[in-house]
Parts: C-alpha cells; structure tokens; sequence
C-alpha cells in the first residue's frame, strides 16, 4: 500500500524531473513544497497540515524563485525622457515631400522606414519643413516646423 509520504516524495521527484525538461524554473517551487509536505507526512497524518505545509513552502518558493531569477531592474538603463522605440521621432523635423491633410494620412519615407503621416491641425503645403509632434501606432502626427 502507498502511503502518503511515498506520495508526496514521489510528487517531488517527478516534479524535480520535468523541471529538467523546461527552460525556467516553474516546476521548481512546487518540487520544494512536496518534499517539505513529505517530511512532515513523517511526523503528522493530518493531510491538511500536510496540504498546508506544500502550499506555504511551494508560494515561499515561487516568491524566492522570482526574486532570484525574475527580471532585474537596472536603474542605469531606465530611460527618463522615453527616447527609445518610436519616440526618438518627437520633435525631429523632415521636409514633407506630398501635400499633409489633417483628416487623410499619407505614406512617405521618413527616416528610412515608409510611415502613414497626418497633420495635426492644419493642411501642409509639399516641401514643407514639419516637426513630429506624436507618433500613433504606424502614424506619425506632424505640425509645420514655426507651429
């Protein structure tokens, strides 16, 4: 007959097991919780003392998991002003080579990718300096450069 320490013990190799199968340590904490659940099966019968200890020990593992092998934050890395991504284009300015409407966007090439280019206020004359003001998804929201 199988008792439930060889149950909780088994539990815990199994899991020990098919943590080597993933790449992130999921299986882990669960692991601890059923080893610890089967150190107590040893000294008590109680299958809720036993089901509390895997709970406690298996959230006690997942929150040192995270702390160990969760992101870091690096405070050095952390940008201040959002200039990554497409926000590096706010405030820079092109020529626009077609005529911008505020109701209709357009494709034009700006800095080297295609963008679909709206005005935010008013139609834009072609060969008119604009500033980005936004950018929207695949949208980049212009204004002429003097406002």
């Amino acid at each position: 007959m199988v008792t439930m320490t060889q149950i909780w013990f088994i539990a815990a190799t199994v899991l020990l097991l098919a943590e080597l199968l993933v790449t992130t340590f999921f299986m882990l904490p669960f692991a601890i919780g059923s080893f610890f659940a089967g150190l107590v099966s040893l000294v008590s019968d109680s299958q809720n003392i036993q089901l509390g200890t895997f709970v406690v020990f298996s959230i006690v593992g997942i929150y040192i998991s995270i702390k160990i092998f969760g992101p870091k934050k690096n405070k050095s890395s952390e940008s201040q002003n959002f200039n990554e991504g497409t926000n590096k284009y706010i405030g820079k300015s092109f020529i626009s080579t077609a005529e911008i409407d505020p109701y209709t966007s357009i494709s034009q090439h700006v800095f080297g990718d295609d963008w679909q280019v709206i005005s935010i206020d008013q139609r834009i004359p072609a060969d008119t300096v604009v500033e980005v003001q936004n950018v929207n998804g695949t949208k980049l929201e212009v204004q002429t450069k003097e406002g």
